[in-house]
């Protein structure tokens, strides 16, 4: 993301802006935990459509998983973006899904989401070839 970026959504006719937890990151560089990552706004659409054709709902997605189909996005009520955080395993079914899928988590904020999906989940993915793996990327 661009320094100075305003985070600022047109989504069909609305202005809607991102909460301000998650635009304080942002500014400050944040880029989140293997094995997730945030995804720009460009690349959010076909999540999007997929989140809404599963489940009837709304999100504006945020980040994904690199080795799963689960998203991450916040939940959109009327003409705003809440602050809540739904974690979704996507199935990619084109359709609406019966009772249970798909896979469904609520967090209340990006920080619960931050402690208890993605550090939970990149516990799981410390080992010493990810370590160099990381230090060979940013020589």
């Amino acid at each position: 993301m661009q320094k100075g970026r305003k985070l600022h959504l047109n989504i069909g006719e609305k202005n809607m802006q991102l909460p301000i937890e998650f635009r304080w990151l942002k500014a400050h560089g944040f880029k989140l935990l293997t094995p997730w990552y945030f995804i720009e706004e460009s690349e959010s659409g076909d999540f999007r459509r997929e989140y809404k054709r599963e489940t009837g709902k709304d999100i504006f997605p945020i980040a994904r998983r690199q080795d799963n189909d689960d998203i991450a996005g916040f939940e959109i009520r009327g003409t705003s973006i809440s602050s809540k955080v739904i974690t979704a395993h996507l199935t990619w079914s084109g359709r609406k899904e019966m009772n249970g899928f798909p896979i469904i988590r609520e967090s209340k904020d990006i920080f619960e989401w931050f402690i208890e999906v993605v550090i939970a989940q990149t516990r799981e993915w410390i080992d010493e070839d990810e370590i160099k793996e990381i230090q060979d990327e940013s020589q």
